[in-house]
């Protein structure tokens, strides 16, 4: 697979390719060499979530956003980033006229492409690069969509930097997940009867500081979705681009 924008996606910001300096920086070291394993696509595929329910949990609230807050529940271009083994790409490109699924893993992006048909081929591209250094112009999708990569930045400055890139490839909608501080998960871990995964692990974060930064980078949160409010850690955020900041 070669590096870089695959199939007719939009064309990238510049002809010097994309760059794993930002995540190398930004995500820990052992996430990082998980997800470039030879087999990390197929063994995220097959064993990261231990039920068919489970797995559709991220896709069903997605769709429920894009229902809501896309027209028709339809976008020409959307953006699938990190895209991941594909999980959500089925459900993803029945509802665009073209599809982008980006990753920063190869194995990652091997393992999507052997579930593209010829025909989802033609009207699909994947892309090998770093979610914190977009290799789009700005506003090449009408929808981008972030699932289960923003937990993983601790540092305030890399997630405004992964939310300063989605908001700026999006030229109407962006719906990302994000560890809610607010869960029971998180409270337990805070009140010390759940392991912590320590500085270098994943984190979650309050609905307000996220909002903050989203609404200082002119963005308005138009929904907030999680399978059971407080005690589903996973949410997502739907966000409109394009409001002035208050």
């Amino acid at each position: 697979m070669e590096q870089g924008r695959q199939g007719n996606g939009p064309p990238e910001e510049s002809d010097a390719g994309p760059t794993r300096a930002w995540t190398e920086r930004a995500v820990p070291g052992k996430a990082l060499d998980k997800w470039q394993a030879r087999d990390a696509g197929q063994r995220y595929a097959s064993e990261r979530f231990g039920s068919c329910r489970a797995g559709l949990r991220d896709v069903r609230l997605v769709e429920s956003l894009l229902d809501r807050w896309a027209p028709g529940g339809r976008a020409r271009r959307l953006l699938d980033a990190p895209c991941g083994s594909g999980r959500l790409a089925p459900a993803l490109r029945a509802r665009a006229e073209h599809y982008t699924g980006l990753d920063a893993s190869r194995s990652m992006l091997e393992t999507a492409a052997s579930g593209l048909s010829q025909g989802e081929s033609r009207a699909s591209g994947l892309a090998e690069a770093d979610l914190l250094r977009l290799p789009f112009r700005s506003g090449s999708f009408d929808v981008v969509v972030a699932c289960r990569f923003l937990h993983h930045l601790r540092e305030e400055e890399d997630l405004a930097r992964a939310v300063d890139e989605l908001l700026r490839v999006s030229r109407g909608l962006v719906i990302a997940s994000f560890w809610d501080a607010c869960s029971l998960p998180a409270w337990r871990r805070r009140a010390g009867l759940r392991r912590d995964e320590g500085p270098r692990g994943r984190t979650a974060v309050d609905r307000a500081r996220l909002e903050r930064i989203l609404r200082e980078r002119g963005a308005e949160v138009l929904a907030w979705r999680a399978s059971f409010r407080f005690l589903s850690q996973q949410t997502f955020f739907a966000a409109r681009v394009g409001r002035a900041p208050a």
